[in-house]
């Protein structure tokens, strides 16, 4: 009678204990792209070429929360969509906008997360590239790159 007592409370505790296992798959791996950002320069030829910038108080805002998703805004649009991330990578799983003309700045934004789409994905993917706790690059096309500041 006590060894089967015994083996019903050791099948309960571990059909409890594998059960309460958090296995969420859309957890973003790399804690470091959490929070929001402003992109403050698009480098969109070369290492040692075009730089742009934003122009006086314009923004783009991009946040990464916990849940797999992302949101954000430039000057005139609004976007969102899905992400997922590894130590040193960022995939744009889904991207969805609004279609108001954007300034050069906004413009640029996008055509970088359209020229860094993986043909056989379909996702954007982009390099995380640290350059302190309050600045990354995201890295596409071997030399292009999005800098980021945390805000």
């Amino acid at each position: 009678m006590k060894t089967s007592f015994f083996k019903k409370t050791v099948a309960c505790l571990l059909f409890s204990l594998i059960f309460s296992c958090n296995n969420d798959s859309e957890t973003i791996e790399n804690q470091i792209i959490l929070g929001t950002w402003h992109v403050v320069a698009i480098h969109s030829s070369s290492p040692t070429g075009l730089t742009l910038g934003p122009n006086t108080e314009e923004v783009i805002s991009i946040i990464f929360p916990r849940n797999g998703e992302f949101m954000g805004t430039t000057s005139v649009n609004s976007f969102g969509g899905r992400s997922s991330s590894t130590e040193n990578m960022l995939f744009i799983e889904e991207m969805v906008t609004t279609e108001v003309a954007d300034t050069s700045f906004g413009q640029a934004f996008y055509d970088a997360f359209n020229e860094s789409i993986n043909s056989e994905t379909g996702f954007s993917e982009f390099e995380i590239a640290v350059q302190d706790e309050d600045e990354l690059n995201l890295e596409h096309n071997g030399f292009k790159f999005l800098t980021l500041q945390r805000q």
